[in-house]
């Protein structure tokens, strides 16, 4: 399903847990990674255009090019430790579109991004590189927290994933996010967990119904979503837990990923414009804001 995994870098800490993770799925899935830096022009940029001098930007000092190089060599080297096909690239521009560019030019299938924990507006605004990649790009992106997995051991990041949770609501968008999960499941030889959330929100925008009444919908509605998933787990010999729950979307998956020890989500999203790019306001960024597992997020079709 992976053939080109690409992982951005700034040479942080906080990039290195999702090295491990991009590195252990090339190597199940016998990918080649792409390891790229960015030099960020954009305060370059913004400088010039209030101050109108025009300055060459071929002129950037050489340090920062050579810290860009070691930052992505080193994600080559540790590739090529494990048998993996490295290729490393140094790009200048806007962080976020110059990856995107680089997915088109190159043909990557999946990123895997390194993320923080955001306070105060910055949880209400999202503005990091890696949440304008997952809004804009048309792959499947891999977030990954730093702060837990740094304590994680080597080994427990590169083996194996056990449990793997894939919410569904029945959506185009959940529909392709289940097609990675059952690979992803099969591939790592994981339990494939399905959740269903019967959302209490959904009362308010049915007038006319009770709440026992569509409780009743939606139930049944759930069942049949998860069946069918079911049946395409028992035809690819992925083992299945699909369970219902009732509750706030997001909250109701950020408790069973602590409740069942999961350790990989995988979400269905879509792209949005105006305000709603900004505000958070989507189950899949709620989540991403929230979750200290990896979130692959999956664009429908």
């Amino acid at each position: 399903m992976y053939t080109d995994i690409l992982i951005p870098t700034g040479g942080s800490d906080h990039v290195k847990p999702a090295i491990r993770y991009g590195l252990s799925l090339a190597r199940r899935y016998d990918a080649t990674v792409h390891a790229l830096h960015v030099i960020d022009s954009s305060p370059i940029e913004r400088k010039l255009e209030l101050t109108a001098i025009e300055t060459d930007l071929e002129t950037l000092t050489d340090t920062w090019y050579d810290a860009g190089d070691a930052a992505t060599q080193e994600i080559a080297t540790q590739a090529s430790e494990q048998g993996l096909d490295a290729v490393t690239e140094i790009r200048r521009g806007i962080p976020a579109r110059e990856i995107a560019s680089y997915i088109t030019d190159a043909g990557i299938d999946l990123v895997c991004m390194g993320t923080r924990g955001h306070t105060g507006l910055d949880r209400f605004l999202l503005g990091s590189v890696t949440a304008r990649v997952v809004r804009t790009v048309d792959v499947p992106v891999l977030s990954v927290k730093s702060g837990p997995t740094e304590e994680m051991s080597d080994s427990e990041l590169l083996e194996d994933f056990e449990n793997i949770l894939v919410p569904t609501d029945g959506s185009k968008q959940a529909q392709e996010a289940v097609k990675h999960a059952l690979d992803l499941a099969r591939t790592y030889e994981a339990t494939l967990h399905v959740l269903y959330v019967v959302d209490r929100g959904a009362y308010a925008s049915r007038p006319g119904w009770t709440w026992d009444e569509l409780q009743q919908v939606l139930e049944q509605s759930g069942e049949k979503i998860l069946e069918n998933v079911r049946s395409q787990a028992d035809a690819d010999g992925v083992s299945t837990v699909t369970e219902i729950h009732h509750g706030v979307p997001h909250q109701s998956i950020l408790d069973y990923c602590e409740q069942h020890s999961i350790d990989f989500v995988v979400l269905g999203t879509h792209g949005r414009s105006g305000l709603s790019r900004q505000l958070v306001g989507s189950v899949t960024e709620r989540v991403l804001r929230s979750s200290d597992v990896p979130v692959l997020t999956v664009r429908g079709a």
